[in-house]
This record gives C-alpha cells, sequence and structure tokens, in this order.
C-alpha cells in the first residue's frame, strides 16, 4: 500500500536527525577535550594568529626556564660570597686586634678556619656540579684544603682547576647574561693574604704569636692593607651578584606576566566553555531524540491511517 509520506520527506528528516548526530558527537568532543576544535583547520582565519602565540607562548616558557635557573645559581653565589666576606671580614678583623693590641695567640686558628670555609664555599656542589668551576663542572676548583697545603704550592694559582668558561644562559631574544663566576678570580687575592701571612709565620720572622715585634707589627700592617683591598674585590662581586640578580628577576616576572596572559589569549581561541557546551549538549540531545521520533512515525504513516 502506499505511504503519504513522500520520499522526499523521508529524506529531509533523514538528513535532520544525521545533523543533528552530528552536533551531539561535536558535544561531546568537545566536553571530552576542552577544545573547540581537533584539528586547526577548524579555526579558520583563527589559525595563524594561534600558530603564532603559541611559538611565542613556546619561547616564553623556555626563557622562564632558563631565569629560574639562572635564579638558583645566582642565589648560591649570593650564600658562598656571603660566606667569603664573613670569613675575610674575620681574619681582617683579628689582625686589626692584633696590630691594636701588639700581640697575638689565636690569628693562626683563626685562619685555618676561616681558610677552610672558604674553600668549602669555592668547592660548592650543587647536584654533582661544582658551581665555581666554569666549565669542568665535574672537578673541585680550589684544591689546596688545608692552609699547609696553600703554603706548599709555589703560588697561589696552583690551587685552581677550574676553566675560564663563564657560565651563561640566554635570557631573552637578544640577551645572554653571563651568570657564573670563576673561584680564581673571585679568591685569589684574599688566598693570597693567607698565603703571605703563613709563610711569614713559618719563616724565620716568626712565629706570629704571643709579642709582636716592631717588624711583626710592620708586616701585619702591610696584610692588613691587602686583606682590605681582597674584601674590596669581594664586594664588588657581591654587588656584581646582587645587580644580576635583580636583572634576573625583572626578566622572571616579565615573562610570566607574559606567560599568563599568552594562556589566556590561547585559551579563548581553542578552549570551549564547558558549561555552555554542557547546555548546547542537553538541547542537541532533545533535538536528536525529537528526530528519531518524528522520522519513526513518518515511516509508519500509510492511507490506513485516513480510512
Amino acid at each position: 500500500m502506499t505511504r503519504v509520506s513522500s520520499f522526499g520527506h523521508q529524506q529531509v528528516m533523514l538528513s535532520s536527525l544525521l545533523n543533528n548526530q552530528a552536533r551531539v558527537f561535536t558535544d561531546q568532543t568537545q566536553i571530552t577535550t576542552g577544545k573547540k576544535e581537533e584539528k586547526y583547520a577548524g579555526f579558520a582565519s583563527e589559525t595563524s594568529t594561534l600558530l603564532g602565540a603559541k611559538s611565542v607562548f613556546g619561547q616564553t616558557k623556555g626563557y622562564l626556564r632558563a631565569t629560574d635557573h639562572v635564579e638558583r645559581f645566582l642565589s648560591t653565589n649570593d650564600i658562598q660570597l656571603g660566606s667569603m666576606v664573613s670569613s675575610a671580614q674575620n681574619v681582617r678583623d683579628t689582625i686589626l686586634e692584633a696590630i691594636s693590641q701588639e700581640e697575638t695567640f689565636a690569628l693562626n686558628e683563626l685562619m685555618g678556619e676561616a681558610y677552610t670555609s672558604m674553600v668549602s664555599a669555592m668547592n660548592t656542589n650543587i647536584g654533582g656540579v661544582y658551581v665555581f668551576s666554569g666549565g669542568r663542572t665535574d672537578v673541585e676548583p680550589v684544591t689546596a684544603k688545608s692552609v699547609a697545603d696553600l703554603l706548599a704550592l709555589p703560588a697561589v694559582t696552583d690551587m685552581y682547576e677550574n676553566d675560564q668558561r663563564r657560565p651563561a644562559a640566554k635570557v631573552g631574544q637578544n640577551t645572554l647574561l653571563e651568570y657564573g663566576l670563576l673561584a680564581d678570580e673571585v679568591s685569589t687575592s684574599v688566598f693570597q693574604v693567607f698565603k703571605d701571612i703563613a709563610a711569614y709565620d713559618a719563616g724565620p720572622s716568626g712565629p706570629l704569636s704571643g709579642q709582636l715585634n716592631t717588624a711583626q707589627l710592620t708586616f701585619l700592617k702591610g696584610e692588613l692593607a691587602n686583606m682590605d683591598a681582597a674584601l674590596d674585590d669581594l664586594r664588588i662581586f657581591v654587588a656584581r651578584n646582587g645587580t644580576r640578580q635583580n636583572n634576573v628577576e625583572n626578566f622572571s616576572n616579565e615573562y610570566e606576566a607574559q606567560e599568563v596572559f599568552l594562556e589566556t589569549f590561547i585559551s579563548d581561541i581553542e578552549d570551549v566553555d564547558v558549561a555552555e557546551a554542557v547546555t548546547r549538549l542537553n538541547n542537541d540531545k532533545v533535538a536528536l531524540e525529537a528526530s528519531y521520533k518524528i522520522t519513526s512515525e513518518l515511516s509508519k504513516i500509510s492511507l490506513l491511517n485516513f480510512l
């Protein structure tokens, strides 16, 4: 028996049903992935903008990782340089006290303790990397572990194993920042004072203990001036390191702000509003169920329904 509904009507309803199915599938995919489209082609005119933003975002994250790495090293530098200054200052104050009182009983002991502390600072190791060794990160930069070891060397420079490659990192598109310090450049002048005093103490004019004679006082006054100069050198390194820390912190803050902006910018283009997508899915499900029902009813209609 011929049905009242035509082939054309059935095709229209079938097409509507398939469209509703496609919309429901798209809604479900967006909710699952959190993205508006699965392929860049789906963004049409915004594709180039999205790709450009993601490229800049990747560069920003790379620079941010670099600044984080540099900040850790600069913080380590600051701590160890502070320790160097403190130890040298203690020796300097003891020398000044000996000159003032024209006698000393603890200079050698204090120098031994200060020297050990300073060598430990220069041989700082973080995760298997010696901070002040330059490119030779697998070896201790200072080999003379005691004042006696230092005294036995022909020259202070013979104690160093670091090379002259200062660590550097690219923290901006056109900014290469040297953040590393070398053991020899930091400590040679102050360790020279230690070696000179130890040599004098062990020589014919020593020891530097108890009541000091005129020659010994004159020698210590000269070494006091040398220690002041060495301290000035150390404080210059502290100041330079602090300036670098400030610069890197500014870079880091800039990149963090840029990272947040780019994340939001990219999200606005490619991320779906989940609440909106859920609402749309519910509406499309209702439409799909209606399409199923209407298509089913159309297939049942015949002339018998009107007789």
